[in-house]
C-alpha cells in the first residue's frame, strides 16, 4: 500500500512539473496541428527541432508512418507552421 502511494505521489509531482515546462507555441495558422503531436510527445519535443523544407518533411513523413493523426491535406500547412517557427536558419 505504502509502495502504491509513493508512486502516486511520484507521479503527481512529474505531472505538476511537466505541466509548469510547457511551452507556449505562437499561434499562427497551423498551430493546432501541433497540439496533434503531443499524443505521443510533449510539445516541447516537436517544437525544439530546427530543419528545414527537407527535413520537416522526412520527420512528418516518419511521425505519420508512426500513427500521428496528420492527413495528408494537412502536411502542407504543419510545414508551413513549423518552416515559420522552427526553422534551421543553415536550411537543412
Amino acid at each position: 500500500m505504502w509502495r502504491s502511494l509513493a508512486l502516486a505521489a511520484a507521479l503527481g509531482t512529474a505531472v505538476a512539473a511537466h505541466a509548469q515546462q510547457e511551452v507556449e507555441v505562437p499561434k499562427t495558422p497551423g498551430w493546432e496541428l501541433i497540439m496533434r503531436c503531443v499524443i505521443c510527445h510533449s510539445v516541447e519535443i516537436a517544437v525544439q527541432q530546427r530543419f528545414g523544407p527537407q527535413g520537416w518533411s522526412e520527420t512528418l513523413d516518419r511521425m505519420i508512418k508512426y500513427g500521428a493523426p496528420i492527413p495528408p491535406e494537412d502536411k502542407a500547412q504543419l510545414m508551413a507552421y513549423l518552416l515559420r517557427h522552427y526553422r534551421d536558419p543553415a536550411g537543412r
